[in-house]
């Protein structure tokens, strides 16, 4: 099943059963073959050399990464923000504070409104089904900027920073109304108020990058209790400062002619949905190797989307990509050794494990809209990859895979379905070859195929490498970046 094949430089590298190609650092390729039995190594030329990036180095770093979609995204929803708040001074430069502090809770309600929603998968479902109308004979600029539509967490940040900039707002007022001893001096709402006020500083400091890569689960946690406990505390003082309104109408009248009451309504009611759909997946596990397993399930579910599972639903959740059943119905989830949860599964296989919410859509199934393209993966990435080129019909897709030992990490069903998606697949081991310039491989391939887009779906690190090189020098190239 193996043999060394020598290559044209002298450098020789251990290759795969011929059921799938690679192509290893300089060009080495091996024919796709119906068994492991034989094996015809066949050279190609070497990788075509990058070209020089455009454009100067500032701006470049302006456009790629200070100002890239997300962050533009947020920016926009910021500033309209701001554009609001100035509105508002405007307005009640000479009103009662009650009447302004009102508004102020509104647009803060409103924005944690646009956090939940826009979080929630059969949102994001909506989004990109939206963007697959786009038939692929549109603009490829117009298909480039519709493919970004996976930025939209630049929305939920953006909306986050701005109700914690009205709710400070709004807390710098009721300060003042309270020390002025007017009707809003009430103990029990400006309590609520500073712990309101710290408890969101705390959920957007820890949704800092950095904070978020190096403890995680504490993130999660805090983000799925303090979310909840916000909004129950939100609830607390909306009912609270209704009730300081009270005169000839009731609490409940003054409460629904509040639009922070609806606002909170539509939230609570999208934070709840998603339990409603919580049960278990009933899995048979397949152990690949002591790096990887593969988790196998009956449930149907849709094209193009991932599982979020778990077995401490309290504690967290982890997303996968669902490969679909060739036969059947049902499909399969590839898990590889990336932290302690995941080794955990490997070892310990569950016999079911729980899922909530609805299966959510994934940045690769953009794909659809364009006619060729390039896709990159790394590791238990290929789960990704496996999970939508192979039911994309209309488009030619390539695939460049970079892992160690991919047939004894992945196994031989694995290896073979890269093959039945690209039976020229680059794949690369890296325990036998030195960790490749993915760059200038996806750059060659992207220019020999003619492909109109370059995917990503690689570590963060990797992922911002690779889109970065190829951006800067034109070509549209797509990966989120942890949950983007």
């Amino acid at each position: 099943m193996w043999r060394e094949a020598s290559r044209k430089d002298g450098v020789t590298a251990s290759t795969l059963p011929t059921t799938f190609d690679i192509d290893v650092e300089k060009g080495v390729k091996h024919a796709s073959h119906a068994s492991y039995s034989s094996c015809e190594t066949l050279f190609l030329e070497k990788d075509q050399p990058l070209p020089q990036k455009k454009y100067s180095r500032s701006l470049r770093h302006a456009r790629h990464t200070f100002l890239n979609v997300y962050r533009r995204l947020f920016s926009i929803v910021f500033v309209l923000n701001l554009i609001g708040l100035g509105v508002l001074y405007g307005r009640y430069r000479e009103s009662s504070p009650p009447a302004f502090m009102a508004d102020l809770a509104n647009a803060a309600s409103a924005n944690i409104m646009v956090v939940l929603l826009v979080r929630q998968d059969y949102v994001v479902n909506a989004l990109f089904r939206l963007t697959w109308i786009i038939p692929l004979t549109a603009p490829l600029r117009l298909r480039r900027i519709l493919t970004k539509v996976y930025e939209y967490g630049g929305v939920h940040s953006g909306a986050a920073i701005s109700s914690v900039t009205w709710f400070s707002i709004f807390t710098g007022y009721l300060t003042k109304a309270f020390i002025a001893s007017g009707p809003l001096r009430s103990p029990a709402i400006l309590t609520l108020t500073y712990l309101l006020l710290l408890l969101l500083l705390i959920l957007c400091i820890t949704a800092y990058p950095r904070f978020r890569f190096s403890s995680h689960n504490t993130f999660e946690n805090l983000h799925r209790w303090g979310g909840w406990f916000s909004l129950a505390l939100f609830w607390a003082e909306l009912c609270l400062f209704a009730n300081t309104q009270v005169g000839l109408e009731s609490l409940g009248t003054i409460l629904i002619k509040l639009p922070a009451f609806w606002f909170l309504l539509v939230s609570s009611l999208h934070a709840i949905y998603p339990w409603l759909r919580f049960h278990k997946l009933h899995v048979r596990p397949e152990k690949l190797s002591d790096h990887a397993i593969r988790l196998h399930f009956d449930e149907k579910v849709p094209l193009f989307v991932g599982l979020r599972i778990s077995d401490a639903p309290l504690r967290e959740w982890h997303s996968f990509a669902c490969i679909p059943a060739r036969e059947g119905q049902g499909g399969s989830v590839l898990i590889s050794n990336a932290g302690d949860w995941t080794k955990k599964t490997i070892q310990n296989p569950r016999p079911y494990y729980w899922v909530k919410g609805v299966p959510v859509t994934g940045v690769l199934c953009m794909a659809r809209i364009f006619k060729r393209v390039v896709v990159v993966t790394t590791g238990s990435g290929i789960g990704p990859v496996l999970a939508v080129v192979q039911d994309v019909r209309d488009t030619k897709c390539r695939v460049i895979w970079s892992t160690p030992d991919p047939l004894k990490t992945y196994g031989a069903s694995i290896c073979n379905a890269v093959q039945n998606v690209d039976p020229n697949a680059v794949i690369i081991d890296t325990r036998k070859e030195r960790r490749p310039d993915l760059v200038t491989k996806a750059w060659d391939l992207y220019v020999r195929e003619k492909a109109e887009a370059v995917f990503v779906i690689s570590n963060p690190k990797l992922t911002r490498k690779v889109v970065y090189g190829l951006e800067s020098r034109g070509v549209p190239c797509f990966g989120p970046i942890w949950d983007s």
